[in-house]
């Protein structure tokens, strides 16, 4: 992401109910706030536009244990065509500190009738209990080089609390 898109949106520091993790979300997004005994998250997007090109951001945070393995990548495809979505690319490896599983999916979402693109991204830092379970939902039938850099830029600012 550009230092001038960064500096355009204000991306401001978002911590959960729970304060089991923070994240940079831009200012200018609505955010709803989710919790229970057992997962907290955040969902962000910006709302002054349409539907179709606007990113919608889900982070929860939730205390299950979750491996990251050729396992979890089968019932990512399993759970995507359950949906309608097709895994388009998958690959595991590490973001900062945490063990990140990435699994990028599209197809068509009958509920809103156009064409839903999906970044899933799960994160599990070693020391730290549960894990991070972060989607970023874009729709319509195309993803703009500036929407999949800030869905990037969002994720690497995760930082989970002990």
């Amino acid at each position: 992401m550009t230092e001038n898109k960064e500096s355009e949106l204000k991306m401001g520091n978002i911590v959960d109910l729970n304060g089991k993790f923070q994240v940079k979300l831009p200012d200018n997004w609505k955010k709803e706030f989710n919790t229970t005994e057992f997962s907290s998250g955040i969902i962000s997007s910006d709302t002054t536009g349409e539907l179709k090109n606007t990113i919608i951001v889900n982070i929860n945070w939730n205390q299950d244990t979750v491996y990251i393995n050729p396992n979890l990548e089968q019932t990512l495809d399993s759970l995507n065509a359950t949906v309608g979505l097709k895994t388009q690319m998958q690959k595991s490896g590490k973001i900062g500190d945490y063990r990140t599983s990435f699994n990028f999916s599209s197809g068509y979402d009958s509920t809103e009738e156009m064409q839903r693109n999906q970044y899933l991204y799960i994160l599990k830092g070693d020391s730290i209990k549960g894990h991070i379970l972060m989607t970023a939902t874009i729709f319509g039938d195309s993803i703009s080089t500036e929407q999949s850099e800030l869905v990037a830029e969002i994720v690497k600012t995760i930082k989970m609390n002990k």
